[in-house]
């Protein structure tokens, strides 16, 4: 893979032994990551992880309704689903319904 981005400095240290190189690389990190494919960005990340960082509700709102039901209705347990909203967000949810 190979990126070109703006750096703000760079360090170099190499191994002899090994022949291999070490970059130190200051930069803005979300510079850097706009430049990665989206399968490199989501690499290992966790999605509760995810979810946390960017809040449910707009992960929600985002996916939209239909599509949000389509999922929950192919999905087999359906107690996963409810425990990953939360029994706060249910309960809230149950409130305004009146």
């Amino acid at each position: 893979m190979e990126i070109t981005f703006n750096a703000e400095s760079v360090s170099i240290d190499s191994n002899y032994r090994t022949s291999e190189i070490s970059l130190t690389i200051e930069a803005n990190g979300r510079e850097v990551a706009e430049k990665l494919d989206l399968d490199d960005r989501l690499y290992d990340l966790c999605p509760v992880d995810v979810a946390d960082e960017i809040g449910r509700d707009k992960m929600l709102d985002a996916i939209g309704e239909e599509d949000i039901l389509k999922w929950a209705i192919s999905n087999i347990d359906h107690n996963d689903i409810l425990e990953f909203i939360g029994l706060d967000k249910i309960h809230e949810y149950l409130s305004h319904e009146e």
